[in-house]
């Protein structure tokens, strides 16, 4: 009678030799999927080995350990992106929705052209971005769609809106540094 051959599980193997051997094409995997930001990936990396160290024990051999890892390592991206939503939503959303309501009556004359400036270097570096992140930007702060509507409107999840919106505002961060700096070296 023929022995089957024995399947490789977490039983037979310690989490430390399985790191091991996972470590480098999990980051690898990270650094592509965050677009080679090699800081994010790291903190992503460090989450998804946490949360494989707590998870040890639930993994029930459906997939391989990689796909596993990988599964885990794209949960905590996107747990990372929607953070950092979060976070860069205080400071770009309510600047940019202070823009577009300041009323010119209360302003002074120089008040005037600074926010007419203003609001000029805003529509060159939005008219700079892609199509797609230009909609996302529009949607979200002059329409004042929720994520859940543009979602709905787009047809994608919201937690994908969520991860674009955060690369459409990084985008339209980097134009409008680049564009700062080409203004004061006009200057």
């Amino acid at each position: 009678m023929s022995k089957t051959p024995r399947i490789k599980t977490f039983e037979n193997e310690n989490f430390e030799a399985a790191y091991r051997k996972f470590a480098l094409p999990l980051m690898k995997f990270l650094l592509k999927k965050m677009g080679g930001d090699y800081s994010a990936a790291e903190e992503v990396f460090a989450e998804t080995v946490a949360s494989a160290w707590h998870g040890w024990h639930t993994f029930k051999n459906k997939s391989s350990y990689f796909t596993w890892l990988c599964r885990i390592a794209l949960n905590k991206t996107a747990d990372y992106y929607r953070s950092q939503v979060n976070k860069n939503s205080f400071v770009v959303a309510p600047v940019l929705e202070k823009i577009a309501q300041v009323g010119t009556t209360d302003l002074s004359f120089e008040e005037k052209l600074a926010l007419d400036e203003l609001r000029a270097s805003v529509r060159i570096c939005f008219n700079l971005l892609p199509p797609n992140k230009q909609q996302l930007l529009y949607l979200r702060y002059w329409e004042n769609l929720t994520l859940k509507k543009i979602a709905r409107l787009l047809g994608v999840s919201e937690k994908a809106i969520e991860g674009r919106l955060y690369r459409a505002k990084l985008a339209f961060k980097k134009v409008y540094q680049a564009h700062l700096l080409d203004t004061l070296e006009v200057d």
